[in-house]
């Protein structure tokens, strides 16, 4: 469910004061309809489709929109920056080297926070991992 500070647009978690914009609209609509991970000129493309006045800083800065509300997630390790659209509960990615799918995952080997703090003094707020490697259809 979406808080006070957060508005919500095709299951797509917004903050509560952006414009909905029909140029920004066309980049979510294309989020929605895209699978898998995309790059930013990907979306941009794809959302010139049909809004072709759509701006390319428009694209980035809704994408950032995106991934500081958890929507979307950078893999960074990934070879071309790319983004996938994440769900809110915890989870990992899997990316396939060979075709691009990405497949969430709940398998986490993290330790506990107890650990953390026992061995390093360290208290997470969260964190990220994607595998890379090759997916059952590619193998």
């Amino acid at each position: 469910m979406a808080s006070q500070a957060e508005r919500s647009y095709r299951g797509l978690k917004l903050p509560a004061r952006t414009r909905l914009t029909p140029q920004r609209r066309a980049v979510l609509d294309a989020i929605e309809a895209s699978g898998g991970r995309f790059t930013a000129i990907e979306l941009f493309e794809r959302a010139r489709r049909s809004h072709p006045r759509l701006g390319l800083a428009t694209t980035y800065r809704t994408l950032e929109l995106l991934r500081r509300t958890g929507s979307l997630h950078a893999l960074a390790g990934d070879a071309r920056p790319a983004y996938v659209r994440c769900s809110p509960e915890h989870h990992h990615h899997l990316v396939c080297l060979s075709c691009g799918s990405v497949e969430d995952t709940e398998l986490c080997s993290t330790p506990s926070q107890q650990a953390l703090t026992r061995k390093h003094g360290f208290r997470a707020e969260s964190h990220e991992l994607e595998i890379y490697g090759t997916c059952r259809n590619c193998a």
